[in-house]
């Protein structure tokens, strides 16, 4: 990657709806030039797609969550013949609706997800379905209900 492909990601990510012809006019190359490096990103995997931001208040959630996860001592080394291992563990937290991003972590916990709540019920029973998962020992919650920014520009996953 140079200098060309940092500043159309650098524009994409600022605005994903902004046209080639428009990165093309302020990096003073063609839009073909744009289009050809686009989709050598997207092929190499570096450019993933695109999304919409959106309000989660808006949509009716009422507050933001992070669940600090701890699995067993059996699942925090994964391996084939683990069926509840950390990945497994990632894969049913990020299918649920209300999870926005998973990951494995090292430190105080295993695994760390953020999620949306409707309110407070709804709070408890998210925790109480990520609970159940196989696997999962204990988790501790933290809420906050003021506005909050989560930007994919600073969220590389």
């Amino acid at each position: 990657m140079d200098e060309t492909d940092l500043a159309i990601i650098d524009r994409l990510t600022e605005d994903a709806r902004t046209s080639f012809r428009q990165i093309a006019k302020e990096l003073s190359i063609s839009p073909d030039t744009v289009v050809n490096r686009y989709t050598t990103l997207r092929e190499q995997g570096v450019i993933r797609g695109s999304t919409v931001v959106i309000d989660p208040k808006k949509i009716g959630y009422q507050a933001m969550a992070v669940f600090m996860i701890d699995a067993s001592p059996a699942n925090v080394i994964a391996d084939e013949s683990n069926s509840a291992a950390p990945s497994q563990i990632l894969e049913k937290l990020i299918r649920m609706p209300s999870i926005i991003v998973a990951t494995k972590t090292i430190g105080d916990h295993d695994i760390l997800a953020i999620g949306v709540a409707r309110d407070f019920e709804h709070l408890i029973c998210l925790r109480d379905i990520i609970m159940r998962i196989p696997g999962i020992k204990d988790l501790e919650v933290s809420f906050w209900v003021k506005r909050t920014e989560i930007c994919p520009k600073y969220l590389v996953i």
